[in-house]
Protein backbone atom coordinates (compact mmCIF):
# COMPACT_ATOMS: atom_id res chain seq x y z
CA UNK A 1 0.00 0.00 0.00
CA UNK A 2 1.36 3.44 -0.94
CA UNK A 3 1.42 6.38 1.41
CA UNK A 4 -0.50 9.56 0.71
CA UNK A 5 1.42 12.70 1.62
CA UNK A 6 0.32 16.22 2.53
CA UNK A 7 1.71 19.36 0.88
CA UNK A 8 3.06 21.67 3.60
CA UNK A 9 2.13 24.79 1.66
CA UNK A 10 -1.35 24.23 0.21
CA UNK A 11 -2.38 21.23 2.40
CA UNK A 12 -3.50 19.09 -0.52
CA UNK A 13 -3.17 15.32 -0.53
CA UNK A 14 -0.36 14.11 -2.83
CA UNK A 15 0.42 10.68 -4.20
CA UNK A 16 3.90 10.91 -5.70
CA UNK A 17 4.95 8.22 -8.19
CA UNK A 18 6.74 5.17 -6.82
CA UNK A 19 9.95 6.15 -8.65
CA UNK A 20 9.84 9.54 -6.80
CA UNK A 21 10.31 11.61 -9.96
CA UNK A 22 7.87 13.08 -12.48
CA UNK A 23 8.59 11.98 -16.04
CA UNK A 24 12.35 12.46 -16.04
CA UNK A 25 14.98 12.40 -13.30
CA UNK A 26 15.22 16.19 -13.68
CA UNK A 27 11.85 16.57 -11.92
CA UNK A 28 12.17 14.84 -8.54
CA UNK A 29 9.07 14.22 -6.44
CA UNK A 30 8.95 15.07 -2.76
CA UNK A 31 7.06 13.89 0.30
CA UNK A 32 6.48 17.42 1.60
CA UNK A 33 5.13 19.33 -1.40
CA UNK A 34 2.94 18.92 -4.47
CA UNK A 35 4.36 19.42 -7.99
CA UNK A 36 3.18 23.05 -8.18
CA UNK A 37 6.26 25.31 -8.65
CA UNK A 38 5.20 27.84 -6.00
CA UNK A 39 4.68 25.08 -3.43
CA UNK A 40 8.05 23.58 -4.32
CA UNK A 41 9.95 26.78 -3.56
CA UNK A 42 8.06 27.57 -0.36
CA UNK A 43 8.33 23.97 0.94
CA UNK A 44 12.11 24.05 0.51
CA UNK A 45 12.17 27.24 2.59
CA UNK A 46 10.07 25.55 5.29
CA UNK A 47 12.37 22.51 5.38
CA UNK A 48 15.43 24.76 5.63
CA UNK A 49 13.87 26.94 8.36
CA UNK A 50 12.76 24.05 10.59
CA UNK A 51 15.99 22.09 10.35
CA UNK A 52 14.09 18.79 10.10
CA UNK A 53 14.46 16.33 7.25
CA UNK A 54 11.77 15.93 4.60
CA UNK A 55 10.87 12.50 5.99
CA UNK A 56 10.34 13.89 9.49
CA UNK A 57 8.22 16.77 8.21
CA UNK A 58 6.18 14.41 6.03
CA UNK A 59 5.46 12.19 9.03
CA UNK A 60 4.43 15.21 11.14
CA UNK A 61 2.13 16.51 8.39
CA UNK A 62 0.53 13.08 7.93
CA UNK A 63 -0.10 12.80 11.67
CA UNK A 64 -1.56 16.33 11.85
CA UNK A 65 -3.92 15.55 8.94
CA UNK A 66 -5.09 12.36 10.64
CA UNK A 67 -3.65 10.01 8.02
CA UNK A 68 -1.22 8.34 10.41
CA UNK A 69 -1.34 7.26 14.02
CA UNK A 70 -4.45 7.10 16.15
CA UNK A 71 -7.50 8.91 14.79
CA UNK A 72 -8.30 12.18 16.47
CA UNK A 73 -11.62 12.30 18.25
CA UNK A 74 -13.58 15.31 19.34
CA UNK A 75 -14.08 15.73 23.04
CA UNK A 76 -17.70 16.14 23.96
CA UNK A 77 -18.34 19.17 26.10
CA UNK A 78 -20.78 18.52 28.89
CA UNK A 79 -22.54 21.36 30.65
CA UNK A 80 -21.66 21.89 34.29
CA UNK A 81 -24.06 20.58 36.89
CA UNK A 82 -26.84 22.91 37.78
CA UNK A 83 -26.46 25.08 34.72
CA UNK A 84 -28.89 25.37 31.90
CA UNK A 85 -27.69 23.99 28.55
CA UNK A 86 -27.06 26.49 25.81
CA UNK A 87 -29.75 26.93 23.20
CA UNK A 88 -29.04 25.36 19.82
CA UNK A 89 -29.09 28.27 17.38
CA UNK A 90 -28.05 31.30 19.40
CA UNK A 91 -29.71 33.64 16.94
CA UNK A 92 -33.11 32.14 17.71
CA UNK A 93 -33.20 33.64 21.20
CA UNK A 94 -33.06 37.39 21.09
CA UNK A 95 -34.81 40.10 23.02
CA UNK A 96 -36.93 40.88 20.00
CA UNK A 97 -38.67 37.49 19.97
Amino acid sequence: MRDVYICLVCATHCLPPEAMHYGSPDQPASKVHCPTPSCTARAHDIVRATGLSEDQLAALARRAAGLEGEPRTRRTVRPARGRRATSAPRTARTRLL
